[in-house]
């Protein structure tokens, strides 16, 4: 009786470890489907698209306020803001805010930019760190530039302290440690102003890594491939969550997350919120759950949109402290805000976002790192055991890994033949190298990181961590 127990037991633990597998091969299959389908169609309908018709109306095109937040980003802040101030739209400013730099990010923009203490009226719909001074350009080539400098009070923080200085309808919000794209506005611009009905309140984009590229002047002259293996991996693993992943969430509707590297936002909608909250690290998520779940809740109409042109290009961790640090904090920014907005978990309410999008970060981003590590557990009682049937295992395991890596190839694939980002053979041959060996180094990292982030997490760690930058 006992054994027929133990044996009944296994059977039903390989079921659902068999039934979770299936699972993701399915999930991302959809996802993969979903995504080549609507790229199609987004190419053949832009192929022939001129965006210079909105620098041409500029009184119809909508006003933008571009933010950006600067911590001791002294590396990064004079190209980044160039290139802020090179966008190609006809209605926009660019609004810095330092957030209590210690190192002289705010000297070097007064130096290069001209900048004088101004009198400014700051409407305080939502409540910030105090500010300490607001800057504007004596040179009216730089006019439509503001610099705030305020006290540290963390990203969130700083991007509602812009929100407050915002006299514009939209805002966008952008990491400093990013080059924007000349065009990116325009993109943006078109996908709200598309939709006749008015109801986006948001808008996201690709993102590409910057780490190996050539720049100048605030703009990239040349898109390579970074010879480093964790950054090399990470254009692997961004060109997978943004051209599959983000895109079949934004199809579905279901998408709860557009990266704070680049967003475009519906102010007034940001403002009925109160903004970004600053008690989670996971503010961009965060803000993107609370804006959909507060429009469902009051039963307006709203979009949340996708576009995959890669507009942004962002400086990553190219060291396995940096980029761990950076991953423990996505996880407990996850984990946070799964939940502060638990009530959307599987609620008809909330339409496909609560059950589609809240249900995948669940068990796909948040849970898969836990089954996995499960998983390891069992197979070692289980082989203590002499449970373990190698020949399954193996066929398991080498099942797994080819889909794994077909799932990284189809993201260069889709790339390369719908943007062609990078011209050289010899970076994409890079890129699969890269992939083939993701299952052996990189992804035991990231497993381990987003455990670790799941340990901090329950800890009660709240730390931002840093990240050193090596400028463009």
């Amino acid at each position: 009786m006992e054994s027929n127990f133990y044996i009944g037991f296994w059977q039903i633990i390989n079921m659902l470890f068999l039934t979770y597998s299936m699972a993701i091969v399915i999930i991302y299959t959809g996802m993969s489907l979903v995504s080549i389908f609507h790229l199609f169609h987004y190419k053949t309908r832009n192929v022939d698209i001129n965006y210079d018709f909105l620098l041409a109306a500029a009184d119809a095109a909508p006003s933008v306020s571009v933010i950006a937040s600067a911590y001791n980003e002294s590396a990064t802040i004079i190209p980044c803001v160039r290139a802020l101030l090179n966008l190609r739209y006809s209605n926009y400013d660019v609004i810095v805010v330092n957030d209590g730099s210690t190192d002289d990010t705010l000297e070097k923009l007064k130096k290069e930019f001209q900048l004088e203490k101004q009198s400014y009226i700051i409407n305080y719909k939502i409540k910030t760190k105090k500010v300490r001074g607001i800057y504007r350009s004596e040179n009216s080539i730089f006019r439509n530039l503001i610099v705030v400098d305020k006290e540290n009070g963390g990203k969130a923080d700083a991007m509602n302290c812009g929100i407050n200085i915002s006299y514009k309808f939209y805002v966008v919000c952008v990491d400093v440690d990013s080059i924007l794209e000349r065009d990116s506005l325009l993109k943006l611009v078109k996908a709200i102003i598309e939709k006749k009905d008015g109801n986006v309140i948001g808008v996201g984009a690709s993102v590409h890594v910057a780490n190996g590229c050539k720049f100048e002047n605030g703009s990239i002259r040349e898109q390579l491939v970074p010879k480093r293996y964790f950054a090399g991996m990470q254009v692997v693993e961004y060109l997978r969550a943004f051209l599959i992943g983000r895109i079949s969430l934004g199809q579905t509707r279901s998408l709860l997350l557009i990266s704070g590297a680049l967003g475009i936002f519906k102010k007034e909608a940001m403002l009925k919120i109160g903004g970004y909250l600053t008690s989670t690290i996971g503010e961009d998520m965060e803000l993107v759950t609370h804006i959909q779940e507060y429009h469902y809740d009051k039963k307006i109409p709203h979009l949340v949109l996708y576009i995959p042109d890669p507009l942004l290009w962002t400086e990553v961790p190219e060291t396995l402290l940096s980029l761990g640090r950076q991953r423990t904090r996505w996880t407990r920014g996850l984990i946070d805000t799964l939940k502060l907005h638990k009530r959307m978990f599987l609620n008809p309410k909330y339409r496909s976002t609560g059950l589609l999008g809240y249900t995948y970060f669940f068990f796909f981003e948040w849970m898969a790192a836990i089954v996995e590590m499960i998983g390891y557990i069992y197979f070692i009682i289980a082989l203590c055991l002499g449970l373990t049937i190698w020949k399954t295992f193996f066929l398991l395991f080498v099942f797994m890994y080819l889909f794994g890596t077909t799932f990284s190839f189809l993201g260069v694939f889709i790339n390369e033949t719908s943007f062609h980002v990078y011209n050289k053979t010899k970076d994409v041959m890079r890129l699969i190298f890269y992939s083939l060996f993701e299952a052996f180094i990189y992804h035991p990292c990231i497993v381990f990181w987003s455990l670790k982030g799941n340990y901090m997490y329950l800890r009660g760690n709240k730390s931002w961590g840093t990240m050193k930058r090596k400028g463009f």
